[in-house]
């Protein structure tokens, strides 16, 4: 029941980003990402995975390193994930389908217990 409700929550989100930040989206002239976003929704990472590999480095903006960190974060390499949502974020401040999977993809690892993000009794994570 609870990954039926994380997967309902994505979707829902997914389709609030899509409407609201359209304009980043849709602004971003690769109509890639659309086919890379269905087959996340299919569940298929790995090929989604492939496709993200494909774009050099220096053609990576906000929407790779945001659909990036989706398939990390469905594969439940969550720090990864935070990461990746953390660069989309500081890419595209505005946005608000990043500012909300960094949000959850915080949330996630802090619940597991171990969040490199946190300081632990104000010291390091090391301490």
């Amino acid at each position: 029941m609870k990954e039926i409700n994380e997967a309902y929550d994505e979707i829902v989100n997914m389709r609030k980003g899509s409407s609201s930040s359209a304009g980043s989206s849709n602004n971003s002239a690769r109509p890639e990402y659309a086919h890379i976003r269905t087959l996340i929704s299919n569940n298929m990472l790995d090929e989604a995975q492939k496709k993200l590999d494909e774009f050099p480095t220096n053609a990576r903006d906000a929407e790779w390193y945001f659909l990036n960190g989706t398939v990390l974060y469905r594969r439940g390499w969550l720090d990864n994930a935070y990461t990746s949502f953390a660069t989309a974020c500081r890419m595209d401040p505005t946005n608000p389908e990043y500012r909300n999977a960094l949000n959850r993809a915080q949330g996630k690892a802090g619940a597991t217990g171990y969040n490199p993000y946190r300081s632990y009794g104000g010291g390091s994570a090391c301490d």
